[in-house]
């Protein structure tokens, strides 16, 4: 499966294989599109035109677009149908105040059973990052570096959350990474995780997510209106 995108800000989506589930597939390509600004915020989607140009039926694609409504990428309005949704400043807060309390937790856990191998290879990981410039596949990125930090931990319902939390927060992460000098900021946040990490400290660990986390919320949430209601007047 692959999404490009069209000279002039049209978009065309190469149809997808069907895979062991069809509508996970829809919804991830959907989600790329929206997190790249492929689709309009407030903009009835048409479903009809998305389902022929996935090549699947309208089921799959109507499943997948409440799926992304549970992320909060997605608006079903009763009368005006699914419509990609702008996430307010309230949202922000509140996706983060969540992040924040869960991945200090999941980094002091970690820390206590991390090797030597796994903070190399993150390392490599937050070095990759700094040479990529889409926004997409730097989120994308993002999200490995923030699951993959904190693998060690034993408690795998926590990184299920977690890494549900971080593929909820793409769309911010995009918004974070148009610009070269707060992602630049996000990856030296980013060692400073890994610094605790290696140096099995948890207090630091603990100070480096929540630096990092705010640090996030502070850059983005100037970009983003304080209710969705501001974007339909």
């Amino acid at each position: 499966m692959a999404t490009t995108f069209a000279s002039g800000g049209g978009i065309n989506i190469v149809p997808i294989t069907r895979g062991t589930t069809v509508r996970d597939v829809v919804r991830d390509a959907l989600r790329d599109l929206i997190i790249s600004g492929g689709l309009l915020p407030d903009v009835p989607l048409r479903q009809d035109e998305l389902a022929t140009r996935l090549n699947v039926s309208r089921t799959p694609l109507r499943e997948a677009l409440h799926a992304l409504a549970s992320e909060g990428l997605v608006t079903i309005d009763p009368r005006r149908g699914a419509m990609v949704s702008k996430p307010t400043v309230q949202q922000l807060l509140d996706l983060y105040e969540i992040r924040e309390q869960l991945e200090v937790l999941a980094g002091r856990l970690a820390v206590a059973a991390a090797g030597t191998d796994h903070v190399d290879d993150i390392t490599t990981l937050n070095r990759q990052m700094a040479e990529v410039t889409d926004p997409v596949a730097w989120a994308q990125l993002n999200q490995q570096f923030h699951v993959r930090l904190y693998d060690p931990c034993p408690n795998k319902e926590l990184l299920n959350m977690i890494s549900s939390l971080a593929e909820r927060s793409k769309f911010y992460v995009r918004i974070l990474v148009s610009s070269r000098p707060p992602a630049d900021s996000a990856l030296r946040g980013h060692q400073e995780m890994l610094d605790a990490l290696r140096a099995r400290d948890g207090d630091a660990m603990e100070i480096a997510v929540r630096r990092h986390l705010r640090s996030t919320v502070k850059q983005v949430s100037p970009v983003l209106p304080e209710r969705s209601s501001e974007f339909r007047k």
